[in-house]
């Protein structure tokens, strides 16, 4: 059963962050929600106990499409993914993100998700993500509020990576490839980072958001020449979370590829068009995480498909005729 809490919905920033600092200050559990399809779940496993949820859902700036002065399209945070598929300015200068967006969950949750949640999502582990019985039966991990790893268990509490649960966003693969910069807003102001630095290496202290920052809006530089893939792993075509989820970008003799699904950072990789780049690709994907037992696919298999997954993005921007 869902706790009960208090709900508030700011109509600007200056009040978002107002309605913060207040919390911050009474010590009250507060959590942010976008289009909630990934908190409401959360809140139903128990797994999110907030005294205050604070949606973001009236705040018009933090949506739209928009090309900037120098080039670059910004994307308001809360732009819902089903709008970004359809966006014919993204479709133009970056399909690749419509892809990845398009593999997310299903159509009528792609309504109501937003990018920025996509980005943010918190990441899953087959032991935390449970309901209350089956954690009790376990025992809570380290991300639970407990004192162990089911997955590792020499990690120890307060030495990093404490905790395993793994990246499961769809779009930051895709974002990545793009060279996405995400701006942050805080009462302190406005600031920017690359997305590329802005995860850490663990499940539970995820990324450099402050608890007083909102995630603005996403800002993709302008690369014309640019062509880019994505793939998934899952399962099944829609609702499941990505096994791995790859994207490939070719710019001019270069190549970028990003993972998520395995492990709790992305992995990025680059090389220069040439023999045996994909390979190169795939060995350096498959190397920057470990591969634990926490997929309803076996390890050895989520690994192998790497490289696979590498190759079959590159024949669709063009790979045969350079690999």
């Amino acid at each position: 059963m869902t706790a009960a809490f208090d709900l508030h919905r700011p109509r600007s920033l200056d009040a978002l962050h107002a309605l913060l600092d207040g919390l911050a200050r009474r010590q009250q559990r507060f959590a942010i929600s976008a289009g909630g399809t990934d908190l409401v779940p959360q809140l139903k496993l128990g797994l999110a106990t907030p005294e205050v949820l604070v949606s973001l859902g009236a705040i018009p700036a933090l949506r739209g499409i928009t090309r900037e002065p120098d080039g670059r399209v910004r994307i308001g945070a809360m732009t819902p993914l089903a709008t970004i598929i359809a966006d014919p300015l993204l479709h133009a200068v970056a399909p690749v993100l419509g892809e990845a967006a398009a593999r997310v969950a299903s159509a009528p949750i792609r309504e109501r998700a937003t990018l920025g949640g996509n980005v943010l999502a918190d990441h899953r582990c087959n032991f935390f993500n449970q309901s209350p019985l089956n954690r009790a039966a376990h025992g809570p991990c380290f991300k639970a509020g407990g004192d162990v790893c089911h997955i590792v268990k020499s990690a120890v509490r307060g030495q990093l990576p404490q905790c395993q649960a793994r990246i499961v966003s769809d779009t930051t693969p895709a974002l990545l490839v793009l060279d996405a910069e995400l701006q942050m807003h805080s009462p302190r102001g406005e600031r920017r980072i690359a997305l590329a630095d802005f995860h850490l290496g663990d499940g539970i202290e995820r990324h450099r958001l402050a608890a007083d920052e909102v995630l603005l809006a996403i800002t993709l530089p302008s690369r014309p020449g640019r062509v880019a893939a994505y793939e998934k792993l899952a399962a099944r075509a829609n609702l499941d979370f990505p096994s791995l989820g790859i994207a490939l970008a070719r710019d001019g003799d270069r190549l970028h590829a990003a993972m998520t699904g395995i492990g709790v950072r992305p992995a990025s990789a680059r090389a220069a068009l040439a023999d045996g780049a994909l390979a190169t690709l795939g060995e350096s994907l498959a190397s920057a995480n470990p591969v634990y037992d926490q997929d309803g696919f076996p390890r050895d298999y989520r690994k192998r498909m790497i490289a696979a997954y590498v190759r079959k993005a590159a024949r669709r921007i063009g790979g045969d005729a350079w690999t």
